[in-house]
């Protein structure tokens, strides 16, 4: 829910490792390919990143992982391969890429232990070894957090388990120095600041998405510093679509312009619990060992003061629950 997402938990976040996530996770919910927006034109980078990872690596990696978390589901798995794929087809974009999910990471270590294979990939998919880059805490890096945010939603459609791999999204403001830079509105100087240039001299692709990304990040930055309410930008996304992350990253690029000191509350105040892409996200806190591809039934008795929330499993084992912004850390709860 958006205010589990932008609200400051009561409780220190708790640090979820893999095949103890407190989430469901179905692999049928997810997008075809890699979920890329319509106007993206990445369905070659994919396809690339696909062929440079034989079947028989994919295999003896998840035979890893699941080896050292047997209690994950092939859904969660499934769901967990998708985000570190999305990943890479980001590095491909952006110029730095930290990693924002240690349950990701995880994913990403077991990669690197097959160390041939690894730098066949790396060399196939971007002409080098893609160099793994530690899992990072968003708190020690936001105006980076936000700006990995602000790309991924502008690159790939909304899947359910992603706030759940990725922590949440929009929890940070844009850094002023970003803001200022998208601004100023030169497209070369955004560019090369901000985005791969060597694989945009690589593939063309990458070189019309970075353009296009460029020329959005001006026009939500200068909307923001010249409209006085986020109604007066004028951007019509849906909240009932799935694709209303876009929404959501406009609304950031606003209050990081606008008022930076009380983003999280701004956040908050115009993106209640009860709005209709919150609604979504009332499946949430089950361990991994509890949960599988279809949910169970919940009686959430909580509310923003204070409660619990108890999961009923169906015929499978499933089950699924709701939170309180009291029970929720900021690992196990998020929104779109």
């Amino acid at each position: 829910m958006f205010h589990f997402l932008f609200g400051k938990s009561s409780k220190p976040p708790k640090r979820s490792r893999l095949g103890k996530a407190k989430s469901v996770y179905r692999a049928s919910e997810l997008p075809n390919g890699l979920g890329l927006l319509e106007g993206i034109p990445l369905d070659r980078i994919v396809t690339k990143l696909n062929s440079s990872i034989p079947a028989d690596y994919a295999e003896r990696i998840q035979y890893r992982v699941k080896t050292e978390h047997p209690r994950m589901t092939e859904d969660e798995y499934a769901c967990k391969w998708f985000e570190l794929k999305r990943y890479f087809v980001m590095s491909l974009v952006m110029k730095s890429t930290p990693m924002f999910s240690s349950e990701i990471d995880d994913l990403w270590h077991e990669m690197l232990m097959f160390t041939r294979e690894y730098q066949r990939f790396g060399e196939q998919f971007a002409g080098g070894v893609i160099h793994h880059s530690p899992e990072r805490e968003p708190k020690m890096m936001p105006g980076e957090r936000a700006w990995f945010d602000w790309v991924y939603a502008h690159l790939f459609e909304f899947a359910p388990s992603s706030k759940r791999c990725w922590n949440g999204f929009f929890r940070n403001a844009l850094d002023p120095d970003r803001t200022e830079l998208l601004r100023e509105g030169n497209v070369d100087a955004i560019a090369r600041s901000l985005f791969n240039m060597e694989q945009a001299d690589r593939y063309p692709e990458v070189a019309q998405t970075i353009r296009i990304l460029v020329e959005q990040a001006i026009l939500e930055a200068n909307k923001a510093a010249e409209s006085r309410r986020l109604e007066d930008t004028g951007w019509d996304y849906s909240t009932t679509n799935p694709n209303s992350m876009l929404y959501l990253a406009g609304a950031m690029m606003f209050f990081s312009i606008q008022s930076p000191q009380s983003y999280a509350d701004e956040m908050n105040t115009n993106f209640p619990e009860n709005s209709p892409e919150s609604q979504r996200d009332k499946h949430s806190s089950c361990s991994s060992s509890g949960c599988g591809s279809s949910a169970g039934s919940c009686d959430n008795s909580g509310d923003q003061g204070g409660g619990s929330s108890s999961c009923s499993s169906d015929s499978s084992g499933s089950s699924s629950s709701s939170c309180s912004s009291s029970s929720c850390s900021s690992s196990s709860c998020g929104s779109s």
